[in-house]
């Protein structure tokens, strides 16, 4: 296990943690919104704006997308280095460990898809058929429109449980290397 992949990991991710809540809970605010309580028109627009970024502009749009999820997905490769590390005896790190193997495929597929939608569509003017596949892809709609908000649900919780674990071990190691002899 590389150490700098560690500390990357441990550095990086706190980062991400405001603009990670602000897309994950408008992401599903919109989809679940539509799906189960009729949300159109100002509102599930305002969702959408906030949670792509539109309301910074295009270029900022498109730099808050690249951050946000290349930023995910950089957290993921980090992260999946760190599980090949030993079985660690603090609970709360094996609960984040055990969500990790959970949610990495699902939230690089969301992450990949997301930015793919907004970049092709933007910049790379891709095939609408392309669009509509990427999309499908991002917010679950191969799982049907019953199970569709489901997979958001799990994506953006799973996603707030690691962030929320995360945070408690990175508070809990600064913690740590306060003490006097603390590691």
């Amino acid at each position: 296990m590389n150490p700098a992949f560690r500390k990357l990991h441990r550095n990086f991710s706190p980062w991400l943690i405001v603009p990670l809540l602000v897309t994950l809970s408008t992401g599903i605010g919109y989809r679940v919104g539509k799906a189960w309580f009729g949300l159109d028109g100002q509102i599930a627009n305002l969702l959408m704006e906030i949670h792509t970024g539109e309301w910074l502009g295009e270029i900022g749009s498109m730099v808050y997308l690249a951050v946000t999820g290349l930023g995910l997905l950089a957290i993921i490769a980090t992260g999946a280095t760190l599980l090949l590390s030993k079985i660690s005896k603090i609970r709360l790190r094996r609960v984040h460990r055990i969500f990790a193997v959970v949610m990495m495929v699902p939230l690089a597929a969301s992450a990949t898809t997301g930015l793919a939608y907004k970049f092709g569509e933007q910049w790379l003017r891709l095939p609408d058929e392309t669009l509509s596949l990427l999309m499908s892809i991002h917010q679950g709609s191969w799982l049907g429109k019953g199970f569709s908000p489901f997979y958001v649900l799990f994506v953006g919780l799973g996603l707030l449980v690691m962030m929320g674990t995360g945070l408690r071990l990175a508070l809990s190691m600064r913690k740590k290397s306060r003490l006097p002899g603390g590691a």
